[in-house]
């Protein structure tokens, strides 16, 4: 069974018990409304009995309760672990994502380049083609000059026989005339094919250097979809660990409420088995006639040494008064005073009196009550709580510094100790405030 659901079961256990507890124990000191006291009906071995059976019951009750707090603790220290971690983890994200976006838009300005440069890759390819057709025609214009020129003789030769062959100054100025322009042709032509030719070499370098280009962008491009991919991976670590601590949290927090609301459970049914102690006694001083009975026994002036220690050493623990939860942060009154005691450490009564309970509770585990009638017009009791074990029975009548009990840790609580309360007129008041 899971360690909740046991709690849980043990919780319900333990409170359907200590209504059959409460009602034994009054009755086995005669404080049943509306009838005999079961004392009169059964003998001290089966009033034992039913105590022991009573008593097996809380045990296994109690176990799902005994490591409630240390339970609160843990999931209150995972949740401070988490919600500390947090911080760093978003920002680890941020980051990633950053990482991310900055990837993508260098994948966007890669493409964009290469895109650009295939463009211009065309271009020159094209302008190369263009070229190559421009160098042929200039080359075969060129060629056919030569070849005239060759058959012809050449410009000189030519021009030799026009001087020579000329029947007149004016058809020799023609001559001449022709002679030079086709001079001015040919070095035309063979200018236009040199610039040709160097067009056409600077056309390829271009295309040469575009196409490195391309070849550079591409394997920075190639480089970035790893860089991104490594981004992108980053940032799903960072979401799946953050989305991680996020259901950690979730956990936490409703084991603290789980832990939270079990504690209200307990320290509502502690605070109903304080209240019916206090009823009790109060009962009792009216049956009395006492005329102490005032609901608020912590403002009585403390008899100071009327009560002993109830233990031969006395080292406090944990005081009387509010205190605030360290885990859930309620404001809860501790009735009594922890005293340092180790498991079956003998328990002393603190004054002489009437033993008015001696048996199983909720959160107090074993408890004794001792009431000691009127002292300075007030009714006065004492409690001892988390015993192990007990040696007065109810309505035995004990002396100041009698043994009544051995000293545990039954009920809600973490290690051996005594819880000693003074109870004034049925109400708790602080045992240190010079009562012993």
């Amino acid at each position: 069974m899971p360690v909740h659901d046991a709690g849980r079961s043990g919780r319900r256990l333990l409170l359907a018990v200590c209504a059959v507890v409460v009602a034994v124990l009054l009755g086995a000191v005669g404080l049943v409304p509306g009838g005999a006291s079961p004392a009169d009906a059964a003998t001290d071995a089966q009033l034992r009995a039913k105590q022991q059976q009573l008593e097996d019951a809380l045990a296994q009750a109690q176990e799902g309760l005994a490591d409630s707090g240390e339970r609160a603790q843990q999931a209150a220290a995972e949740l401070a672990d988490v919600q500390s971690r947090q911080p760093a983890v978003q920002a680890a994200l941020d980051s990633a994502q950053t990482a991310v976006r900055t990837a993508k838009d260098r994948d966007v300005e890669l493409a964009g380049q290469l895109a650009a440069a295939e463009a211009a890759e065309q271009v020159a390819v094209d302008e190369l083609a263009q070229g190559e057709a421009d160098l042929a025609a200039a080359e075969k214009r060129v060629s056919r000059l030569v070849s005239a020129t060759y058959r012809g003789g050449g410009i000189d030769t030519g021009l030799a026989l026009a001087v020579v062959g000329g029947e007149g100054p004016s058809e020799l100025a023609d001559r001449l005339a022709l002679v030079d322009a086709a001079a001015r042709v040919q070095q035309a032509s063979t200018a236009r094919l040199a610039q040709t030719k160097a067009e056409q070499q600077h056309r390829a370098d271009r295309l040469e250097a575009v196409r490195a280009q391309i070849a550079e962008l591409r394997a920075q491009a190639a480089e970035q979809v790893v860089v991104t991919q490594r981004a992108e991976a980053e940032a799903q670590a960072r979401k799946d660990e953050l989305a991680a601590l996020e259901a950690t949290k979730a956990k936490a927090l409703a084991d603290v409420e789980a832990e939270k609301r079990a504690y209200e459970q307990q320290a509502a049914a502690a605070q109903a088995e304080s209240d019916d102690i206090g009823a009790q006694l109060r009962a009792r001083a009216k049956a009395r006639g006492s005329k102490g009975g005032s609901s608020s026994g912590g403002s009585a002036a403390p008899q100071r040494g009327v009560l002993g220690n109830p233990l031969a050493s006395m080292t406090v623990t944990s005081g009387f008064g509010y205190r605030v939860h360290p885990v859930y942060h309620v404001r809860r009154l501790h009735a009594g005073t922890d005293l340092r005691a180790a498991c079956g450490t003998p328990v002393y009564a603190a004054a002489d009196g009437e033993v008015v309970r001696a048996g199983p509770g909720t959160g107090y585990g074993n408890i004794l009550v001792i009431d000691h009638g009127t002292i300075g017009g007030r009714d006065v009791a004492t409690a001892y709580a988390h015993l192990s074990r007990f040696a007065a029975s109810p309505g035995q009548d004990v002396k100041k510094g009698q043994l009544v009990a051995y000293s545990g840790s039954t009920g809600v609580g973490t290690a051996c100790h005594l819880h000693f309360e003074v109870r004034v007129d049925g109400s708790p008041t602080d045992a240190m405030a010079g009562w012993l």
